[in-house]
């Protein structure tokens, strides 16, 4: 075996980080992730999950920890719609957990997109069945536009952000020898285990609210009528000047006794 041999199957160097904080650890011969734990701090609201996807190991680890495309998100359909303020991404969470179909909506926090906007909903397509996700494209961009608004946008589109933003627009895609080799050691290596469960309650209301102060921090005016005591709640009390009034100075009025009676005590 050479060294460039061994360079380039050697996987050790991308995952060493995440062993050494205890994000994942080593089980027999496999590094095992396990992220079926609730992420507290999600921007996502899920109506229901995929069952025919692992995101959490081609996203996370095959593509953020080797930059790798892995072989299902080639053939991974996605609806994606696009409410254009706080109201309309609340009425897509309506919208979705009345269709029961793995789907889920929030605010998009990353810094580069393709498909730009601050509220995203996103509906996941049967896995590798084109025919079929452009048919429920149809029925999600019908509904979207009877519960939203006539121009909200909506799209079909392939894999993930991210992927586009590395390898290029999806329909360039190409699963190349070297991806396929990776993929393969990978697959006997790593183990995630997935999120398959819908959020609890408690992880809904804490990610509601920060949609609310999210929408808001970004200039979405529908935020205010969700926050009782605006702009106070918000941490943005208006400041007060004094370049065009002048103010009435209220001083404490203190009888003689009483400043008499503080002098003792103190």
């Amino acid at each position: 075996m050479k060294f460039e041999d061994l360079q380039k199957a050697d996987i050790t160097n991308a995952v060493a980080s995440d062993l050494q904080r205890g994000i994942a650890k080593i089980v027999g011969n496999k590094i095992v992730y396990d992220i079926s734990q609730y992420n507290a701090d999600t921007p996502w609201i899920f109506a229901a999950l995929p069952k025919d996807r692992e995101c959490g190991k081609w996203n996370r680890s095959y593509f953020g920890k080797f930059r790798i495309l892995p072989r299902g998100c080639m053939h991974c359909w996605k609806i994606v719609a696009r409410p254009k303020n706080l109201d309309e991404l609340l009425e897509a969470r309506k919208l979705q957990e009345k269709m029961g179909l793995p789907s889920k909506c929030g605010v998009d926090m990353r810094t580069s997109e393709t498909y730009k906007g601050i509220h995203l909903a996103f509906w996941y397509c049967p896995q590798g069945d084109l025919e079929g996700a452009r048919e429920l494209y149809k029925e999600v961009r019908r509904k979207v536009r009877g519960a939203l608004s006539l121009d909200t946008p909506v799209i079909l589109k392939r894999g993930c952000t991210e992927m586009e933003n590395g390898f290029g627009p999806s329909h360039l895609w190409e699963y190349t020898p070297e991806n396929r080799f990776m993929e393969a050691l990978l697959d006997t290596t790593i183990e995630v285990k997935e999120l398959f469960e819908k959020q609890p309650s408690f992880i809904e209301a804490h990610t509601l609210g920060f949609w609310i102060a999210y929408s808001h921090r970004m200039g979405d005016k529908s935020a205010r009528k969700y926050i009782r005591n605006y702009p106070y709640s918000m941490g943005s009390v208006p400041t007060s000047t004094y370049h065009d009034k002048l103010p009435e100075i209220k001083e404490e009025v203190v009888p003689y006794e009483v400043q008499v009676q503080r002098i003792q005590e103190n």
